[in-house]
């Protein structure tokens, strides 16, 4: 009887904290694009500078490196899970909701290569807790309430409960949480789905209207080519190469970040402006490189052919060597937006010299390997893909599966490799 019961009391709780954490969620989110657009648009403006020139790409990232690295270093929480170990799904205490803030803040609005997704999961975990505290809830009440509050807070991001949930849920199962899915599952989908009750709205009220993700003007794809299935399979297995380059970049500069935060971070932000730079070299917009690249996807799809093969490729080395950076010097943020950018980026300099690829079927299929290879998240990989891609992504499914599987098994091939080279030495 008692599991029923605390069953009973987690959904209660999750209903009642549901909508409350999506609108923190959606303000959170609101503050983050409020920042960005004084620090990279008003202030050069009032200024009288361009947001592109040299010295403020170089500031503005050392400056937030600055900033993320005293909000670890000082305040309750370290900012919140260190992205350099990819998704956590474990509880946040409220007290770390300052520090997880503003290190996020100071990361995602200052330019560093890193998306909004892992600081929500903190904040929506934390307000959780502290949710089932207020009700007097304890023990493993709370830990759902807080896997409930992570639910919601994404659901938020991604606009779609369903497509949070299963991202959620193959974290949970990549950590092996202890708790039974299904008492894990139902509090959290219905905090998702209530909390979605903020964009659809109820009654006479509207709701309100989030950014979508979707990226326009895709053509469609009909027909299933099976030279694209070979293609689908070669960016998995590349971008899963490139993925495991950023991870040991990541984690050659974490190892110092991890005892100087406050030191290594600025130095990280200074080295993203940089390579911003050196991409501006091109006479393209340096500013492309910064940033997690969540409202860039469209930017990359629209004008990324034109730029020609070369300088997307530069793109592509730029914001990953950025993005490695980013991970390991000490920021807050997480790794699903700079993934998907890359993933794009690297199917449409594929679709440029390969004749025949067009570009939908590239863009679908990178972006499921770009996810795929940094999150190890097949399932929630493709539906990210799809999504993203509207129906353009749907006529492209299989595509999206074959890369996102060969992303997985190469990069768990390889980690495989690497564990037993180590064993021998």
């Amino acid at each position: 009887m008692g599991q029923p019961r605390e069953l009973l009391r987690s959904l209660a709780v999750a209903a009642a904290i549901a909508v409350p954490i999506s609108l923190v969620a959606l303000g959170f989110l609101a503050l983050v694009g409020a920042a960005t657009d004084l620090l990279w648009s008003d202030l050069p403006a009032t200024l009288g500078i361009e947001p592109s020139s040299w010295w403020w790409v170089l500031l503005v990232p050392t400056v937030g490196g600055a900033l993320a690295g005293l909000a670890v270093r000082r305040l309750p929480g370290g900012g919140g899970h260190d992205p350099i170990h990819g998704f956590s799904a474990g509880p946040v205490e409220p007290s770390a909701i300052a520090g997880v803030a503003l290190a996020a803040l100071a990361t995602l609005a200052f330019g560093a290569v890193l998306g909004p997704e892992a600081p929500l999961i903190a904040l929506g975990s934390a307000l959780g807790v502290w949710g089932a505290r207020l009700f007097r809830q304890t023990g493993k009440v709370e830990a759902l309430a807080a896997s409930s509050g992570l639910f919601a807070a994404i659901s938020a991001l991604f606009g779609n409960p369903l497509l949070a949930a299963f991202l959620v849920l193959e974290v949970i199962g990549a950590t092996a949480l202890s708790a039974p899915l299904v008492a894990v599952v139902l509090p959290g989908l219905l905090a998702a789905g209530l909390g979605y009750l903020v964009f659809t709205g109820v009654g006479d009220w509207s709701g309100v209207t989030p950014e979508g993700l979707a990226i326009d003007g895709l053509a469609a794809y009909p027909t299933l080519r099976l030279a694209d299935l070979l293609w689908a399979a070669l960016l998995g297995f590349a971008l899963a190469g490139r993925a495991g380059m950023v991870r040991a970049g990541a984690a050659r500069v974490h190892t110092t970040a991890a005892h100087h935060p406050a030191v290594v971070a600025p130095i990280g932000g200074a080295a993203v402006g940089a390579l911003a730079l050196l991409f501006g070299a091109t006479g393209e917009d340096p500013t492309v490189v910064l940033f997690s690249g969540q409202d860039q996807l469209g930017t990359i799809v629209s004008q990324g052919p034109g730029w020609g093969a070369g300088v997307l490729m530069l793109l592509v080395l730029a914001k990953a060597a950025a993005y490695s950076v980013s991970l390991g010097s000490g920021f807050r943020g997480g790794p699903v937006f700079p993934a998907l950018f890359l993933g794009a980026g690297a199917g449409i300099a594929l679709s440029l010299v390969v004749p025949g690829l067009e570009t939908t079927p590239a863009v679908v299929a990178g972006l499921a390997a770009g996810s795929a290879s940094m999150l190890r998240l097949p399932v929630a990989s493709v539906m990210l893909a799809v999504l993203i891609t509207g129906q353009a992504g749907v006529q492209a499914t299989t595509l999206a599966i074959v890369a996102s599987v060969t992303a997985v098994v190469t990069t768990l091939a390889s980690s495989t490799g690497r564990s037993a080279a180590a064993d021998e030495k």
